[in-house]
C-alpha cells in the first residue's frame, strides 16, 4: 500500500491525550519534530467533558498541570470548544484499561470530524476502540510503550476493520514525520512487537520463578545469543511490569488461550510495588 503526506508541516495539528507517562514521553517525540501538538489532560469525571461549561483554571489546578507536565505545561488545553475543528489527528495514549479510551476520544474527535484516531492498542484492539468512541471509520492503533516509544525506529500500526484508506494514509503520514518507520500489521491486541516480547518477558519471568535462571543470566543469555539490545528482563522494568502484565491479561482475555496467562511473579510483584526502574525495583533495584 502507498502511504503519501496528504499534509505539509503548518497544517499538521495533534492533540494528545491519555496516561500521563506516556502522554509527557510522547510529547518529547513530537516537538522534536516540530509538529503542532496540544494535550488534553486525562479527567476522572465525565462532568469535565461537557462542552458547555469551561474546566476550572484555580491556581492548584495550573500548579498541578505543571507539576505533572514540566516542560509541556504550555502545551496543556481546558476548553475544546476554543479547539473545534482545529486538530488533523488525535492521539490517545490510554493504556490501563480497554475502556479507558472512550470519554477523551469520543469527545475529541465529535468536535474534530475530520480527525485522524491515533489510539494505543496494548490491550485491545482498533476494531473495538473505534466501537466504544464512535470512531470505527478513522480509528488506527498503534504498539506504542512507555521508555522506548523515543527509540524506536520502526512502529507497528493496524487499521480497524471499518477505518477509511485516507484515515490509514494520514496516520501513517504523521509517523512518518515523528520519525518512524511504519509498518502495517492486522488488527489484534499489542500489535506484533509488543505481543511477541510481552510472551518472552512471561517466559523469562517463569524461568527465573521457577529458579531455572537469575535475571542477570537470562539478560546475558539473550544479549549474547540472539543479539536483543538488552535483556528481557531489564526491558521489562524499563517498560514496567504493570504495563506487560496489562498485555498479557489482553492476550488472555482476546484469545482465551493459558499461554498468554500472566506469570504469577509479575502479579506478586505488582503487589509489593516492584513495578519497573521508576519505581525503584523490578527484577532489578536502581538507585533514585
Amino acid at each position: 500500500m502507498n502511504v503519501y503526506d496528504l499534509h505539509d508541516a503548518d497544517s499538521v495539528n495533534v492533540l494528545l491525550t491519555g496516561d500521563l507517562d506516556f502522554v509527557v514521553e510522547f510529547a518529547a517525540v513530537i516537538r522534536r519534530s516540530g509538529v503542532r501538538f496540544s494535550i488534553l489532560p486525562a479527567v476522572e469525571s465525565g462532568d469535565d467533558f461537557e462542552l458547555g461549561s469551561e474546566f476550572d483554571l484555580s491556581v492548584a489546578t495550573v500548579t498541578d498541570v505543571s507539576f505533572d507536565y514540566g516542560e509541556f505545561a504550555d502545551a496543556v488545553i481546558w476548553d475544546l470548544r476554543e479547539h473545534v475543528g482545529s486538530f488533523t489527528h488525535i492521539v490517545d495514549l490510554s493504556v490501563s484499561t480497554h475502556t479507558d479510551h472512550r470519554m477523551a476520544v469520543d469527545v475529541a474527535a465529535s468536535v474534530n470530524p475530520s480527525a485522524s484516531v491515533i489510539v494505543c492498542v496494548l490491550t485491545t484492539t482498533a476494531t473495538e476502540v473505534g466501537l466504544l468512541t464512535n470512531t470505527a471509520q478513522r480509528i488506527v492503533g498503534v504498539g506504542l510503550a512507555p521508555s522506548i516509544m523515543s527509540t524506536l525506529t520502526t512502529m507497528d500500526m493496524a487499521a480497524g476493520l471499518n477505518t477509511e484508506a485516507r484515515h490509514v494514509e494520514q496516520a501513517a503520514s504523521l509517523l512518518r514525520r515523528l520519525g518512524y518507520t511504519v509498518e502495517l500489521v492486522q488488527d489484534r491486541v499489542a500489535l506484533v512487537q509488543m505481543r511477541v516480547l510481552a510472551m518472552l518477558i512471561n517466559e523469562a519471568a517463569f524461568a527465573v520463578m521457577e529458579g531455572l535462571a537469575t535475571p542477570e543470566d537470562i539478560d546475558k543469555a539473550m544479549m549474547l545469543g540472539v543479539n536483543y539490545p538488552k535483556g528481557l528482563l531489564a526491558w521489562a522494568d524499563e517498560i514496567g511490569i504493570g504495563i506487560i502484565t496489562l498485555i498479557l491479561d489482553g492476550l488472555r482475555r482476546e484469545y482465551e488461550q493459558e499461554r498468554y496467562r500472566p506469570c504469577v511473579l509479575l502479579k506478586q510483584m505488582m503487589r509489593a510495588g516492584w513495578s519497573g526502574r521508576s519505581a525503584g525495583r523490578g527484577f532489578y533495584v536502581y538507585e533514585s
